[in-house]
């Protein structure tokens, strides 16, 4: 517990230093603390001496300590619906945003009314139920979904512009994973905002494994293996997309005026940090708070550092 208040004093004082130094932070309106998360990580990358700076690019996340942790490398598949034709486009990523599925099914887009179970999840998906799950969240993330009229795009086999599918998936996982809820809505057209708070129920132990490009090129293709899988330096194997959660971030309030708490999990125990107090709480309690940011550790990490923490 004394550990948890010195990293709680010390993250007030990280807090301060950085409101000093991001202009675009400091002011004493409310800020995002998904926004603030990212500035941290582009400020660590930004400020890597030119001696050590490798490349960002395709299977190079390893520049600094803050892509070494949570960058991964996600997969775009856009495919001709005319002749099949499929361009491939990869990109790094510190995180991955995700809209709430309030009980939608994945593959049809209509309501579910079976009951839907995966990795110890468990909701009956009614369209009115207004509550969502991490899976379902991920799989509408990773899903096929045809492109507009205006987002043709140009079919280097047809040779003109052409409606598509697009299918994401992810190409290498991060040592922590890092998944951004997005519960604030801006509509161009209406002219208006608001905040979703939809209930996400999301699990302790993650399996990324069907989210994983190897998976979902096999589903396309009726589990055909391709020799370039084999040689792939950014291939996951099962053990490695296992996750298990250690942090939570939480909204409560109004798209105006809110507040984030953060709860975090050592040795299976969750504490609360709000503000500089700190404070042992049921897992009840996180599981029915409003998430808005997630993290995933990879397993083995995870009890490596439960060891070391009973050890200590």
């Amino acid at each position: 517990m004394v550990a948890y208040v010195a990293a709680s004093m010390d993250s007030v004082q990280v807090c301060g230093s950085w409101w000093q130094h991001a202009s675009n932070l400091a002011s004493y309106e409310q800020q995002d603390a998904h926004e603030f998360f990212i500035s941290i990580l582009d400020h660590i990358h930004e400020n890597i001496k030119d001696g050590q700076h490798k490349s960002h690019a395709q299977g190079h996340g390893d520049c600094c300590i803050a892509h070494r942790v949570f960058s991964g490398i996600l997969r775009s598949d856009v495919t001709c619906t005319h002749c099949g034709f499929t361009s491939t486009t990869f990109e790094p990523c510190m995180d991955i945003s995700l809209d709430l599925d309030a009980g939608y099914n994945s593959s049809l887009g209509i309501a579910n009314p079976k009951l839907h179970v995966r990795n110890g999840e468990r909701s009956s998906g009614g369209m009115n139920s207004k509550v969502s799950t991490l899976m379902r969240c991920l799989e509408r993330f990773t899903r096929a979904e045809r492109l507009d009229a205006d987002q043709k795009f140009f079919c280097e086999r047809c040779k003109e512009r052409q409606e598509s599918l697009k299918q994401m998936s992810i190409r290498r996982l991060p040592l922590v994973s890092c998944f951004h809820i997005k519960r604030f809505e801006h509509s161009s057209v209406k002219k208006m905002s608001r905040k979703v708070d939809h209930c996400l129920q999301f699990p302790f132990s993650l399996d990324m494994a069907p989210y994983l490009s190897s998976s979902i090129l096999r589903s396309r293709f009726g589990n055909r293996i391709f020799p370039s899988e084999a040689s792939d330096p950014d291939s996951v194997s099962e053990f490695s997309s296992e996750f298990e959660i250690f942090a939570v971030i939480t909204h409560s309030g109004k798209l105006e005026a809110g507040h984030y708490v953060t709860y975090l999990r050592l040795n299976n125990h969750w504490y609360k940090c709000d503000d500089a107090w700190v404070t042992r709480v049921e897992e009840r309690t996180v599981r029915s708070s409003q998430a808005y940011m997630l993290f995933y550790v990879q397993k083995t990490l995870y009890y490596k550092a439960c060891e070391r923490g009973t050890a200590v």
